[in-house]
C-alpha cells in the first residue's frame, strides 16, 4: 500500500531531501516549502487530509506543528545530531583557517543542546575560548534567534555563528557576518525517511491493538434502591444500550456479574469512536437516557492480559472521580476524563531529563509532573491556584496545596499574586509553575 508523506521545510533544503527520497518505493512525497518557519502550522493544516505522515526538516517546524495541530497522524523530524556538527566544524577548519595550534574558537550556536555540542567539540579536540548556546524554546521567534547572534557579533564576543535556522543564516550572510548553517547529513536524511515508513507501519499495527473496556455499575445499583423490579428495569435498559454499542463497534460484550460489563474491541475503533480520546459516546448515552453516572476504564495493549490490566488502572481513576471515563495506554499514557472540556493527556513514564529532574527535586512522581504540564497546556497558562488544581485533579484542597508547596520549596513554582474568591474567604495565592512546558 502506497503512503503519502508531506515533507515540510525551507525551500532551499527540500531539494536535497527529495533527491534522497526518490530512491524509496511505495511512497508519494508531498513537498511543502516555507520561507518563515512559522508557516509550518499552516502547511500541516493545508495537507492534513491528504498526507498519512508528516516529515519536518528540523525540530523547530515539528514543535510548532505539534503545539498547534492535534492530528492522529505520525510526525517525524530530521534531527540535528553529531554528524551535522562534525560537518560544520570541519567546514570552519577548512574555510576559516582559524583552528591553528594556538587558536581557541569563539562562537554562538542555536537550537542544539549545549551538552551535545560540548561532547562533539571534545571528540574533535577543538579548543574553545567561549561558546554561547541558545537552546530552542517554543516561545522563541526567528527574530529572537537572529537578535541573539547579531548582538554577540556586534559586541565582539564571537568570531563565528552556527545556526540551524535557514532564515537566520540568510540574513546574517547578507549582513556579511561569518555564519555556518547546520543541516542534517545525507545519512541522517536517509535514516529519517526510513523512520517515516516505519511510523506508518507501526500505526497500521497499533490500529489492531486490543482494547478492553470495563464498565462499572456498582455505584448505580446502590443508588437505585432495594426494589428488585426497579433494578431489573435499569439493567435491561443498560443491556439494550450496550447491545447497540457492541453492534456499532463490532465489540464483544460480556456481563460476568451484576456489577461490571466487559467489552473487547481494537484500538482503531476506540480512536475513531472517541475522536482521538476526547469523548466517549457510550458514557454520554447512558447519562442522557438513564440520568445516572457510570465509571468506565479502557485499556490498550499488545496482548489481552496487558489491555485488561490497563483497563483496571483506568477504571480506578474513573471511580475516583465518581463517574467518568479514562483510557490507559500500553506505554503508560493516560487520557481523561473523557467528555470534559479540560480532559488531560499525560504519561506515567518519561525519559525527558528536565521532567525527571523536576520530579527528583520536588519529590513528586513523574506522573504528577507530566499531569501538571498537561494541565497547564490545557489551561493555557502556567499560573494556577490550589483551588484550580484541586478541581482539575479531583483531589482535596489540602493535597493541591501540598503539591504546590513542594514545587515552591524546590524553586519550581513561586507565588506571583493573589486572587480574591467570589464568596467570602481568604485571598488565594497564585503560583507560577516553572516547569518546561
Amino acid at each position: 500500500m502506497e503512503i503519502k508523506v508531506a515533507i515540510i521545510g525551507p525551500y532551499d533544503f527540500l531539494g536535497e531531501i527529495l533527491r534522497i527520497a526518490a530512491t524509496f518505493s511505495d511512497v508519494t512525497w508531498i513537498p511543502l516549502g516555507y520561507k518563515n518557519v512559522q508557516d509550518a502550522k499552516r502547511l500541516v493544516l493545508q495537507c492534513k487530509e491528504e498526507a498519512d505522515v508528516f516529515l519536518f526538516a528540523g525540530p523547530i517546524p515539528y514543535q510548532i506543528a505539534r503545539e498547534h495541530v492535534v492530528e492522529p497522524k505520525p510526525m517525524v523530524y530530521l534531527p540535528y545530531n553529531g554528524t551535522s556538527l562534525y560537518r560544520v566544524f570541519f567546514q570552519i577548519m577548512r574555510e576559516g583557517g582559524m583552528l591553528h595550534e594556538d587558536y581557541r574558537l569563539r562562537f554562538s550556536i542555536d537550537v542544539l543542546n549545549k551538552q551535545e555540542v560540548e561532547q562533539r567539540l571534545e571528540e574533535l579536540s577543538i579548543r574553545v575560548d567561549q561558546m554561547y548556546a541558545l537552546e530552542y524554546q517554543l516561545e522563541q521567534s526567528t527574530d529572537d534567534i537572529l537578535r541573539f547572534h547579531h548582538d554577540l557579533w556586534t559586541s565582539g564576543k564571537v568570531d563565528a555563528i552556527l545556526t540551524c535556522v535557514a532564515s537566520v543564516y540568510e540574513e546574517l550572510t547578507r549582513l556579511g557576518i561569518p555564519c555556518y548553517r547546520i543541516i542534517p547529513t545525507k545519512s541522517t536524511i536517509q535514516e529519517c525517511l526510513h523512520q517515516t515508513q516505519l511510523e506508518w507501519k507501526n500505526l497500521q499495527l497499533s490500529d489492531n491493538q486490543i482494547a478492553v473496556g470495563i464498565i462499572n455499575v456498582e455505584s448505580m445499583l446502590k443508588k437505585w434502591g432495594s426494589s428488585e423490579y426497579e433494578l431489573q428495569r435499569k439493567k435491561i435498559a443498560i443491556q439494550e444500550i450496550l447491545i447497540d454499542y457492541g453492534e456499532e463497534m463490532q465489540a464483544l460484550m460480556n456481563w460476568p456479574d451484576r456489577n461490571e460489563v466487559i467489552f473487547v474491541t481494537t484500538r482503531g475503533v476506540i480512536e475513531r469512536t472517541t475522536n482521538m480520546y476526547t469523548r466517549f459516546p457510550l458514557l454520554e448515552k447512558i447519562v442522557n437516557r438513564l440520568n445516572i453516572a457510570v465509571s468506565i476504564g479502557i485499556g490498550l495493549g499488545r496482548t489481552a492480559n496487558e489491555a485488561q490490566s490497563k483497563a483496571g488502572d483506568a477504571l480506578a481513576k474513573a471511580k475516583a472521580r465518581g463517574g467518568s471515563c479514562f483510557i490507559a495506554m500500553h506505554d503508560g499514557s493516560v487520557f481523561g476524563p473523557l467528555g470534559k472540556d479540560y480532559h488531560l493527556a499525560y504519561s506515567l513514564r518519561s525519559n525527558n531529563p528536565e521532567r525527571l529532574d523536576a520530579a527528583r527535586k520536588s519529590g513528586l512522581s513523574i506522573g504528577t509532573i507530566n499531569k501538571l504540564i498537561s494541565f497547564c497546556q490545557n489551561y493555557g497558562s502556567s499560573q494556577v491556584t490550589a483551588s484550580d488544581l484541586a478541581n482539575r485533579f479531583d483531589v482535596s484542597l489540602r493535597s493541591a496545596r501540598r503539591i504546590l508547596s513542594k514545587l515552591e520549596q524546590s524553586q519550581l513554582a513561586m507565588v506571583v499574586g493573589e486572587e480574591q474568591p467570589l464568596t467570602k474567604g481568604r485571598p488565594r495565592q497564585i503560583f507560577d509553575l516553572r516547569l518546561h512546558l
